[in-house]
């Protein structure tokens, strides 16, 4: 870039100001006003000499960066203001100024890029020019394709910039449906844009039903029998739909509904060629064509019915088989009705492969993004995770909410607990003892843990209580416990271990000092006794060497051990309780 540096000065009328990249701040031109007011312009504008249209229209400069001095010089009414020229070998100098002096929000990003294209760089260069790469240079130029409500709420965040390319897929194909996409966005349903990205087809969905939208959408999977009625389809269609509504009532009586039609990837294949076809990454592919759709739909119907009459005559077929095979006798009812209600079935089979590929499509174009603070959410995955209540004598039901009450819950909470100290004959108390009562009748602690779990009233508050629960029983010091009573801790298996680290982040940060130094008191205690065993190890082992005689087994050293008699109140663990199982 040539810069000239000079000293001079150029009428206001003389600069050509074109629209700048982002919008000014009121706030700053006024500040820098009367800032300008007492001390002058100390920073000169930067303008490149006029050309082209530019030149033509009277003005002799460009400015290239200072757009908020002009527009405080303009407030306070200068005639002249200070300049630096810099040369017209720098085409997109502007908009690189403007990037790189201040940060941008995307869509400012974007029309700053399409400045430096519409001076002649190419993508490459522009890219260059920023130090981008390309790949962020494509995307900017991609905002600016959207229409302009779209654009602005890229630039406010609303939009995010990942879904930029499902929008230009709808727009591509139809451009009404993409306005009644944004329109709908736009019209208080902003929290709906962060679902575009990954759900299209559900805001596409929430924006046809939302109001009276002319677009026309289609989902090419099956045609139900209200679109069939409202298509108008003509009445040999009509009168075919209506076979077929008669023939699969008479192969499956027990259905509920007409037969579905649906569609075939030839059809979707000659939507596709029509360009009349958006298709995402998941969901069902939509049509956009109302015309093409009927004729579709049409050619469904019709063979549906073919099918449908193939079926009948298989199914005629198969009973004049069974009247002759029981040479016209009474036929066992007994047995015609399980041989009827297996035909049946496999009618019912053959639907419910396609039923399968709906349930899919709803499921993920509806529940793939939930409500964080929907109770029926939280409820679901909270008293799932915890599991059903405790039943004893009845297998393992409840066994996971008995754990966590037993080795958790009956160890923190104050009102579970009893203070059973003795006192000495001259009045003192004696050895503190708690007494946590009886692990195999946790009926206090249930009831005080599913009290305080169903307390929750806000969806947050429902995680909140059942993590306390869990991170209860995963840090809860089982050293004041007897022996016979310590527990393994619970294992919260998962996905690359996912949980136990979510866990140990969640829980972590808020666990007492007094837990932290009790943990390394014991660990202390554990290191010191391990110490002595092998010492005491190794000299057995050098005895026994030098008197020629066996040594003495591990088996036999750790069976001594082992007979000491522990008081309960000593760990025996560097945590303090059992080791966790592998």
């Amino acid at each position: 870039m040539a810069t000239t540096a000079t000293d001079r000065t150029a009428a206001l009328e003389e600069i050509h100001v074109a629209n700048n990249v982002r919008a000014l701040d009121a706030e700053h031109v006024h500040a820098l006003a009367g800032s300008i007011r007492l001390q002058g312009m100390l920073v000169p504008v930067v303008v490149q000499p006029a050309e082209g249209d530019v030149a033509l229209g009277g003005w002799k400069f460009e400015l290239v960066a200072g757009f908020h001095r002009v527009a405080a010089a303009t407030e306070l009414r200068l005639q002249e203001i200070p300049i630096v020229i810099r040369e017209a070998d720098t085409e997109a100098a502007a908009a690189t100024e403007n990037i790189t002096r201040k940060q941008l929000n995307p869509y400012e990003e974007a029309r700053a890029v399409k400045a430096m294209l519409d001076k002649g760089l190419s993508e490459d260069g522009a890219g260059q020019a920023l130090g981008w790469p390309k790949a962020r240079v494509s995307a900017r130029v991609k905002i600016l394709e959207l229409p302009d409500t779209a654009q602005q709420m890229i630039g406010e965040g609303v939009i995010a910039l990942s879904a930029v390319d499902q929008l230009l897929a709808i727009g591509n194909v139809s451009p009404g449906l993409l306005d009644a996409v944004i329109a709908f966005l736009a019209d208080g349903n902003e929290w709906a844009a962060e679902r575009l990205a990954r759900e299209p087809g559900w805001v596409l969905d929430s924006a046809l039903r939302d109001g009276n939208v002319k677009a026309f959408a289609a989902y090419m999977n099956q045609a139900s029998a209200h679109e069939i009625s409202e298509l108008r389809l003509g009445k040999k269609t009509e009168e075919l739909y209506a076979e077929a509504e008669k023939l699969h009532k008479q192969i499956t009586p027990h259905s509920y509904g007409g037969p579905p039609i649906r569609f075939t990837e030839e059809d979707v294949d000659q939507a596709r060629a029509a360009g009349v076809l958006i298709e995402f990454e998941r969901g069902a592919a939509i049509i956009v064509d109302r015309p093409l759709y009927r004729e579709l739909v049409k050619t469904a119907v019709k063979r549906t019915v073919e099918q449908l009459r193939a079926k009948a005559a298989e199914l005629a077929e198969q009973r004049r088989q069974d009247r002759k095979r029981t040479g016209g006798a009474p036929v066992d009812p007994v047995a015609e009705a399980h041989r009827e209600r297996d035909r049946q079935l496999r009618e019912v089979a053959e639907q419910a492969h396609g039923v399968n590929l709906d349930l899919g499509d709803s499921l993920m174009n509806n529940l793939s993004t939930v409500d964080p603070a929907s109770m029926d959410v939280a409820r679901f995955l909270v008293y799932s995770l915890l599991g059903p209540d405790y039943a004893s004598g009845y297998g393992q039901a409840g066994e996971r909410i008995h754990h966590l009450a037993v080795a958790g819950i009956r160890l923190v909470i104050g009102e579970l607990r009893q203070d059973v100290t003795k006192t000495r004959k001259d009045g003192t108390r004696g050895r503190l003892r708690i007494d946590y009562g009886d692990a195999r009748q946790p009926d206090a602690a249930l009831k005080w843990l599913w009290r305080y779990v169903d307390a929750g009233k806000t969806a947050g508050e429902l995680y909140g209580r059942a993590i306390v629960v869990i991170a209860a029983e995963q840090y809860a010091a089982r050293i004041v416990l007897p022996s016979s009573q310590r527990t393994y801790r619970q294992q919260w298996g998962s996905h690359n271990d996912l949980a136990a680290k979510a866990l140990k982040k969640l829980a972590g940060p808020h666990l007492p000092a007094s837990l932290k130094q009790l943990e390394k008191a014991v660990a202390a205690a554990n290191k010191h006794a391990e110490e002595a065993q092998h010492a005491q190890r190794a000299t057995t082992t050098r005895d026994a060497a030098a008197s020629a005689e066996p040594p003495v087994a591990d088996e036999q050293l750790g069976g001594e051990l082992a007979d000491e008699d522990l008081d309960d109140d000593v760990d025996v663990d560097q945590d303090g309780g059992l080791p966790e199982a592998a």
